[in-house]
């Protein structure tokens, strides 16, 4: 009789498995790419190319004009919050209360065509529910967005400096800002990328336009709709000038940092040592110049006002220090009395110099421009703009998202894994490139040769050789050599992801746009400039007086002062300037003692200092490593031993205190937090109808569906925090002497962790999850809050579509999601005291401590550098409560809240480095070199428990022969933090 097909009888399971393996490796065939999501659904093109598009189409200009009230919307979201009220003078008027919900305008076109968008607006003050953020809205024609930069246009504030201030030895120290913002009839454009309002196509008859605040609020008067705005040629309005011209010889000087307004709180004055550089600022600090890396974001501008002697023609010309990119040309739109005088002032070029130079507003023949102006009051404004590299910029994305495609061609054709650049799958095969993937070479070349195109017009945009260019050079040179091997192509892998990294890179490198400016002239028609730039004399005594300067009283740590708290502190000046500010205006007058706040730079003058018998009194911003360093050797205070210490500690979540805990005692204070959330695109996931996960089985159950969309989920190698962590593992034993890795929770964690590159394929090579997560290209997954500060301030475009959760866990005995997670130890910084300062001074030291952490201090230093400095400054205290009262979004605030209760960084004991060493090691031979997983995890345990040795005969803690002398108190964190409560 017949014996019916059986698998398990007939065929090995390992080899059902290998067919099952090799269904998803195989090349996805034309039917079955049907079924994929369509990428360019997510990911609208820039405004750039949609214009080239409509210009090809033929779509002519507007003609119509028409003006709408903002309180006759026709439609509007429930989750929209606004109210029709007067404010700042105005009647009837739509107060927008949140930043959420859309509304609607119906216009009726006659006339087909392009047109512009004003609106007349003013940001509500901060009584009124604002802050000092700049406004951001999206705009929808017709129920869609026509490209990137509609997503999110910016309407920003005004600012100005108040009066300048000075401390007790002179110097001057940042001033405070004021807002100066009025009703405002505004465009909507993007003023990096183009002078010119952006245009919308208008079809005729009824067209619906949504508006939808996504971040700030506002008071909306009304909208028009008029045609594009057109600006003549200097030619042309030169040929309109009056005859008469001025008679007389004019200079009108202004001093950069004496501006009337800016509309970034970024933008910021700077001093300068050079002999030239007016006013001097030599052994006092004087604020005499503006910008540098400050002013270099696309849109910042600076107000200047003037006085007019005498009706006529004026030459603009200044003296400005351009060489913060090397060999790269910087831009900025000129504006006269907030207007573009004539199309050649849309992106005046300032080329690159070494040093400071005379920058005259000519033509391309060195021929000054004359601008006419009347006699009296005038305003000149400079706006930062990086218009011209625009067709390049868009190229970039193009060739990154071809990039992009031809790495996951090959890695479905390869096998989908990598080692040291080469196809893991089977590396002695043989490949004939041209037949296997069709096409492949073609696109190849195609990218080589737009590279080359791309390359020669970004020197002839920026008027010679570059940084930028040359990348381009090196990334065809790398396609050449690519395409004279074709067939090795498949092993290259690795080189073809690090090409789309440098090509990435390009993107930001030519839109910033910094320049530093000292002082700015304006002469008549018959004058001459003033000499802007130092002779050799001039330039050698400019160096004598700075190196002078260096060894003076105010820059030397050796001399610290018994009368004054002397705290050092490693952040930038701002910080420091802000922190000295407070102090002088809180801490000095009840306690009276002067605090004296110093800069270094770098950790080690902490250790240089012990040697010298210099320590400070107080160091803040230190690396989360030091305290536990300086405590071993006997140089940091215990903070537990001294009053109030509980309450203090109490503050923060245990977990962020593992880094500063040895042998029972705190040896620091956590003073900023680096938090871990997972992030995920709104629109992407969406459209895969998948919900954001909650728990680890939830990412396994996404991630095909992410793999099969040519997706896929974000975890950092490198981070093996969560997964030992939510497993239950630790990572020392309860005496702290030995590894805790050998434990079975400890390798189901170690196993888990790898498997999500080796079982469940996410990519264990991602060149920049910012830059993959902001085109929509890798939608999900782990990250920090410097991606977040990132996406924040840097993708304006995608604001409204992306969120943040936190992170998945595992289900416990309880039902409860475990969270664990690390973080904050990373790119974090803690504030400590030290055993050498003098008796009379360690009380007041620890009550400056306890002034700097209270939740008052940190919420006011962390508003002030936000709102003075900018958005870029956000301050992420470790204080729960000051760190809730910064301008979070409300969903994420909550989102960060949630995971701060799981935060447990890693514990430190003599030796510890030897574990994220070997860890890190151990997973390079797991994921890369297909190791065995608990033959690699024990090679671990045997040398980090070596290295602990080895660290413990040193400190004395055991003895040669292996018996305890000293046992230590290592903590345990097991229970999510309640802390958190007091904020929820």
């Amino acid at each position: 009789m017949k014996q019916p097909f059986n698998i398990s009888s007939k065929w090995p399971y390992s080899f059902v498995v290998f067919i099952l393996l090799l269904s998803t490796i195989l090349p996805v065939s034309a039917e079955e790419e049907t079924d994929l999501i369509d990428l360019s659904r997510f990911v609208e093109p820039f405004y750039y190319e949609v214009m080239q598009n409509w210009q090809e189409e033929g779509i002519q200009l507007g003609t119509d004009e028409i003006d709408i009230k903002a309180k006759d919307y026709v439609k509007k979201s429930e989750e929209a919050s606004l109210t029709i009220d007067s404010y700042a003078g105005k009647e009837e008027v739509v107060l927008l209360e949140e930043a959420a919900g859309w509304l609607e305008y119906e216009v009726d076109i006659a006339n087909e065509g392009l047109y512009e968008l004003a609106m007349d607006y003013i940001p509500l003050s901060q009584e009124s529910g604002g802050s000092r953020q700049s406004l951001i809205l999206s705009i929808s024609i017709n129920g869609e967005i026509p490209y990137k930069e509609a997503r999110s246009v910016e309407f920003r504030r005004q600012y100005k400096d108040k009066d300048p201030q000075f401390d007790d030895e002179g110097n001057q120290i940042r001033s405070l800002v004021e807002e100066i913002s009025d009703w405002t009839t505004a465009y909507f454009r993007d003023p990096g990328a183009s002078v010119k309002p952006l245009q919308f196509h208008l079809e005729q008859g009824k067209n619906t336009i949504r508006i939808q605040p996504q971040r700030e609020v506002a008071a909306l008067e009304s909208f028009s709709i008029q045609p594009p705005t057109n600006y003549p040629s200097y030619k042309d309005v030169k040929a309109e000038y009056p005859t008469s011209n001025t008679g007389s010889e004019h200079v009108i000087k202004l001093e950069a940092e004496d501006f009337i307004a800016k509309n970034s709180t970024s933008i910021q004055v700077q001093y300068d040592r050079d002999s030239f550089t007016t006013p001097k600022s030599l052994k006092k600090v004087k604020f005499n110049t503006l910008g540098g890396t400050s002013w270099q974001d696309g849109g910042q501008a600076v107000t200047w006002e003037f006085e007019v002697p005498e009706t006529g023609t004026y030459k603009i010309g200044f003296r400005g220090l351009q060489n913060y990119r090397k060999s790269l040309a910087t831009f900025r739109s000129i504006y006269i009395d907030d207007e573009l005088p004539f199309s050649e002032m849309k992106d005046f070029k300032i080329p690159y110099a070494s040093k400071w130079q005379e920058v005259i507003i000519q033509d391309e023949n060195a021929e000054p421009f004359e601008f006419y102006l009347e006699k009296g009051n005038h305003t000149l404004t400079f706006e930062a703009t990086y218009e011209p590299f625009m067709p390049i910029i868009s190229q970039i994305e193009e060739v990154s998202d071809q990039i992009k495609a031809v790495s996951q061609e090959l890695r479905l054709a390869s096998g989908g894994r990598i080692n040291k650049g080469k196809a893991v799958v089977d590396e002695f095969r043989v490949w004939n490139v041209k037949k296997e993937l069709p096409g492949l070479l073609e696109q190849l070349e195609e990218m080589h040769d737009q590279l080359a195109n791309m390359a020669e017009q970004t020197i002839e945009i920026n008027g010679g050789r570059n940084n930028v260019s040359q990348a381009f050079e090196s990334t065809v040179q790398d396609l050449a050599k690519l395409l004279e091997k074709p067939n090795e192509i498949p092993n290259k892998q690795v080189v073809i992801g690090t090409m789309q990294e440098k090509v990435d890179q390009q993107r930001q490198e030519l839109m910033d746009s910094p320049l530093e400016i000292d002082n700015l002239y304006l002469v008549s028609e018959k004058s001459e400039f003033p000499r802007m730039t130092a002779n050799a004399f001039e330039k050698m005594q400019g160096t004598f007086n700075s190196l002078v300067y260096s060894f003076s009283d105010q820059n030397q740590l050796g001399e610290q002062k018994v009368e004054e708290l002397n705290v050092w502190m490693m952040w930038g000046r701002d910080y420091a300037e802000e922190l000295q500010q407070l102090a002088d205006q809180y801490f000095t007058p009840e306690h009276g003692i002067k605090v004296n706040v110093n800069l270094i730079q770098d950790k080690n003058l902490l250790i240089l200092a012990k040697a010298a018998g210099i320590m400070p009194d107080v160091a803040l911003g230190v690396p989360s490593d030091m305290p536990f360093e300086m405590a071993l050797r006997g140089a940091a205070k215990d903070i537990s031993e001294l009053p109030e210490s509980e309450q203090l500690l109490e503050q923060y979540a245990p977990g962020a205190l593992l880094p500063y805990y040895y042998d029972g005692s705190y040896y620091g204070i956590p003073e900023t937090i680096n938090f871990k959330v997972l992030f995920y695109r709104k629109d992407i996931l969406e459209q895969l109808d998948l919900e954001v996960p909650e728990t680890w089985d939830d990412v396994y159950d996404m991630i095909p569906t992410l793999l099969q969309n040519q997706y896929n989920f974000f975890a950092d190698p490198k981070d093996f925090s969560y997964m030992l962590y939510q497993n239950g593992a630790e990572l020392y034993t309860p005496d702290g002497l030995s590894t805790g890795l050998d434990q079975t929770e400890a390798y189901r964690g170690f196993k888990e962790w790898t498997d999500l590159f080796n079982l469940h394929g996410l990519d264990n090579q991602v060149q920049s999850f910012y830059q993959q997560f902001r085109k929509g290209t890798m939608p999900i997954g782990i990250a920090d809050f410097n991606q977040y500060m990132q996406l924040l301030v840097a993708a304006p475009e995608i604001l409204d579509s992306w969120g943040i959760a936190p992170i998945p866990g595992h289900l416990n005995e309880d039902g409860e999601i475990v969270r664990w997670a690390g973080g904050t130890g990373m790119d974090t910084t803690s504030m400590m005291l030290f055993n050498d300062t003098p008796d009379e001074k360690q009380e007041l030291a620890w009550e400056f401590i306890k002034w700097y952490t209270s939740p008052e201090i940190q919420t006011e230093y962390g508003l002030n550098l936000e709102q003075f400095r900018g958005e870029t400054f956000r301050w992420n205290s470790a204080n729960v409560e000051a760190f809730s009262k910064m301008p979070w979004r409300k969903n994420d605030l909550a989102a960060i809240l949630e995971q701060w209760k799981w935060v447990k960084d890693l514990p430190n004991v003599p030796g510890s480095y030897m574990t994220t060493r070997q860890l890190d090691f151990s997973w390079n031979q797991t994921v890369l070199e297909n190791g065995n997983p608990r033959i690699e995890l024990e090679k671990a345990v045997k040398d980090i428990n070596r290295e602990l040795k080895r660290k413990q005969i040193e400190f004395n803690i055991i003895d040669e022969n292996g018996s305890v002398l000293h046992p230590l108190d290592y903590l345990e964190v097991t229970e999510p933090w309640e802390g958190v409560k007091q904020v929820e």
